[in-house]
């Protein structure tokens, strides 16, 4: 049966929009402007004489340019001109909105429905993190998204009225931010006024940020750090890891995966008919608390296999956090 030509015109939209997006995706994942010979041969058809090949990059890079709005660095060599604004980051409670009702507009009604729903849940996880999390903390956040973590020269800043935890001390501190923790609220910083030391500063503890236009102190060696965090963002900085190796039922997975959605590519599943626990993510962290509360309401329905040294600091974790509290309220 011949197909119609509107049918044909919609598969033929379809792909050039999922080429075009492939370009992007690795023109933004690119460490180095990429030149035209690589382009064409990743991306311009495979039976297409090389000026035909030229032709189609060029009409992708048009699209990128004119109908996406993305500024591009053009020549003999290809990038994004501002790769910071395409820099990894959470939706907050608006933009979630504002996808929600544009994906009002797919065709597909299974993934219109599939999408709405997982864009609703980000609206509902948003509003309650919103409305829990102080309007200065937010803004404080989004601060240091944009000047830390998107940063390439590091500068020095001030942070304002801090609160020490162990001194009781509240000041001004004098820092260069290497990275910004966004599960944890926290900033690694060197401390310049303590020696040049690596500390953590919590953005609860502080009343703002001043960026000053002094740059980090060479002797810092910056362009020589290799910042290695945790799944969860903590600064390994040679400190020991624990390793995990975790295995889940269904309702362990789902729960997994409404809590740590970023961990979720790192699952397997196990294929076999009688394995009850069968979705398994090994990790290795820093520290058991992130996960802790988690493991602890969900232990029937999971298994830790082996992973001696984080069963140990898990038993001191409930030792100390919640077995001690929990006596505490059933005698009050």
């Amino acid at each position: 049966m011949k197909e119609s030509p509107f049918s044909s015109k919609v598969i033929k939209s379809s792909t050039t929009q999922e080429n075009v997006l492939k370009l992007l995706v690795f023109l933004l994942e690119a460490d180095r402007p990429v030149p035209m010979v690589s382009l064409q041969r990743l991306f311009g058809g495979g039976y297409e004489t090389e000026q035909g090949k030229k032709r189609t990059i060029y009409r992708y890079l048009n699209i990128i340019e004119e109908k996406w709005n993305i500024e591009l660095i053009r020549g003999d060599h290809y990038a994004i001109k501002k790769k910071a604004a395409f820099q990894a980051t959470e939706l907050n409670s608006v933009e979630a909105q504002a996808l929600y009702i544009s994906a009002g507009d797919i065709i597909d009604p299974d993934l219109r429905l599939m999408t709405q729903a997982k864009l609703l849940r980000m609206y509902q996880e948003r509003r309650k993190k919103e409305d829990l999390i102080p309007k200065r903390t937010l803004e404080l956040i989004e601060w240091c998204e944009k000047h830390i973590n998107s940063a390439k020269v590091k500068p020095q800043v001030l942070i304002k009225n801090y609160s020490s935890i162990n001194s009781g001390v509240i000041a001004d501190r004098l820092v260069v931010p290497v990275a910004f923790n966004a599960e944890n609220l926290e900033l690694y910083c060197y401390d310049l006024e303590g020696g040049n030391v690596l500390k953590v500063f919590k953005l609860e503890r502080m009343e703002g940020i001043e960026k000053l236009k002094e740059k980090a102190p060479k002797e810092l060696k910056l362009d020589k750090l290799e910042i290695k965090r945790d799944p969860f963002g903590y600064l390994i900085e040679g400190k020991e890891l624990l390793y995990v190796d975790l295995r889940m039922d269904l309702k362990a997975f789902v729960l997994f995966s409404l809590h740590f959605s970023k961990l979720v590519p790192k699952i397997e599943k196990i294929e076999g008919n009688d394995i009850d626990k069968p979705y398994r993510i090994e990790l290795e962290l820093l520290r058991v608390d992130p996960m802790a509360g988690w493991i602890i309401g969900l232990i029937n329905h999971l298994d830790i296999v082996g992973s001696s040294d984080f069963k140990g600091k898990l038993h001191s974790y409930f030792e100390n956090n919640v077995s001690s509290q929990l006596q505490s309220k059933l005698q009050s």
